[in-house]
């Protein structure tokens, strides 16, 4: 009997095909780990361009510890949240009618979705979930002060 081709693939093409695959499984592997250095870098520059220095040096000077760290946090919390009320006081002053009337509603909505969000982080057990919620509650108001600040002038 006569052998015919009919282009299924042997046990040696399949061997060839798990091979090329692990090659680029861990190639790929090789390029993610290699970015995540950069990618903690740009976080750190992020959250340093969204904090006061005196946040950053407050933070060196806790050294780990949750009491000074939530201490930081609240200090931080409240110069923030005055920047973002400054800001929200001076979008709305130069927006008219419905627009400003939107921005309310936006606002209160947020500062809704804001105190769920954090107060979820909070509700975990243990001592980092109180640090995690004020964190929360941080961040969120500092880019939401952001995001405002970028509204002025539109």
């Amino acid at each position: 009997m006569v052998g015919i081709d009919l282009g299924l693939p042997g046990e040696t093409d399949r061997r060839n095909f798990e091979g090329m695959m692990k090659r680029y499984y861990l190639l790929l592997s090789g390029a993610l780990l290699s970015s995540l250095p950069a990618l903690a870098m740009a976080q750190d520059v992020s959250a340093d361009a969204l904090y006061s220095a005196a946040y950053d040096t407050c933070m060196e000077e806790a050294k780990g510890v949750t009491a000074g760290m939530v201490e930081c946090i609240a200090e931080e919390f409240e110069r923030q949240d005055t920047q973002l009320n400054e800001v929200y006081v001076a979008l709305r002053g130069d927006l008219s009618g419905e627009r400003r009337k939107a921005l309310r509603d936006a606002q209160r909505r947020w500062i809704s979705y804001r105190d769920a969000n954090c107060g979820f982080y909070a509700s975990a057990d243990g001592t980092l979930a109180r640090v995690s919620g004020n964190l929360c509650m941080l961040r969120e108001t500092a880019e939401r002060a952001r995001e405002l600040e970028s509204m002025q002038g539109e």
